[in-house]
């Protein structure tokens, strides 16, 4: 049965379609909190609860994948820049990378708490790994060893994001978000928000703003050479995702308060005004972009995962 659900969601990937009519896949038998494209604009992968990633393929609807390997709740998932590589990170306290192309994998185990958030460096040769254990590691992800483990958080840490320079950004329930420069990993800067816990954090393209969804509706418009916030209030409810347009002119955040749907907001990063308010069924719990911008997907509490067509044309209302 899973199978042929999987085999319906990639007819719908192909159907046209505007960022009004969003296609509702139910591939997952709980929640999902990762959803990712690959860089070659090829695959969708959606990460849940149930400890299963599926894999779709645009192009080819024969082509479909479940991979496991977790023991528990997946979190969230990432695909590396270049190639077929995988990363996702477990409720069990793994992380663990897949090369999709034979199977083989690494499993990171180092962490004393589940694994929130996983991001690859630019150049693909570190994975950054974000914990409850209020730490981060940076692994080789030749061999899966741990390169460096940094330690300055004080909770957990909930989302971990790299630049196009390499350069990383951590966010954490501890109200605070900081910046790491390579290859040192050293703390250069720190942003503390009393308002409300770090829950998504996400690099423009150029990357030269860095933003934080957090707690209680707000964004956090962060200026990274000047050091410089802006406040925004976005959302009636918790921010858990937020995502830039390849172009970079347009932010996606969504948010929800446990089983209430929750909402998509794209916003104009010219002016930071609302362009459009997207509608969903479940507590919007990621958020991702495909490569060439045609398409926004969002994975939900509801076991959902909302995929919209967005139409390049179309002018901010």
């Amino acid at each position: 049965m899973r199978y042929l659900t999987v085999s319906i969601a990639i007819w719908v990937l192909a159907s046209p379609g505007t960022a009004q009519e969003a296609r509702v896949l139910k591939m997952h038998e709980s929640w999902v909190g990762g959803v990712a494209f690959s860089a070659d604009n090829q695959l969708l992968a959606t990460a849940g609860a149930d400890r299963a990633v599926y894999i779709v393929d645009f192009k080819d609807p024969s082509r479909k994948r479940v991979i496991a390997g977790h023991r528990d709740i997946i979190a969230a998932v990432a695909f590396a820049p270049k190639g077929q590589r995988l990363a996702t990170a477990g409720f069990d306290h793994w992380a663990r990378i897949v090369d999709l192309a034979n199977g083989k994998a690494h499993t990171l185990d180092r962490h004393r708490g589940a694994v929130m958030a996983v991001a690859f460096a630019p150049d693909g040769k570190h994975l950054a790994t974000g914990s409850i254990d209020a730490t981060v590691i940076l692994w080789d992800t030749a061999t899966g060893e741990p390169a460096h483990t940094l330690t300055n958080h004080r909770s957990w840490v909930n989302a971990v994001a790299f630049n196009k320079d390499g350069l990383l950004a951590t966010g954490s329930s501890d109200n605070t978000v900081r910046l790491w420069r390579g290859p040192t990993w050293t703390e250069f800067a720190k942003f503390e928000f009393p308002e409300g816990e770090v829950r998504a954090l996400a690099f423009a393209p150029d990357g030269k703003t860095l933003v934080a969804g957090v707690r209680y509706g707000s964004i956090k418009i962060i200026d990274v050479s000047e050091k410089a916030v802006t406040t925004r209030k976005a959302h009636a409810a918790d921010v858990w995702a937020v995502a830039f347009s390849p172009d970079g002119k347009t932010l996606a955040s969504g948010d929800g308060d446990w089983d209430r749907p929750g909402d998509v907001r794209l916003w104009d990063t010219a002016t930071w005004k609302e362009k459009r308010l997207l509608k969903t069924t479940g507590e919007v719990l990621s958020l991702a972009y495909s490569p060439d911008g045609r398409y926004l997907a969002a994975g939900c509490w509801d076991r959902s995962v909302h995929l919209w067509t967005l139409d390049a044309r179309a002018k901010p209302e």
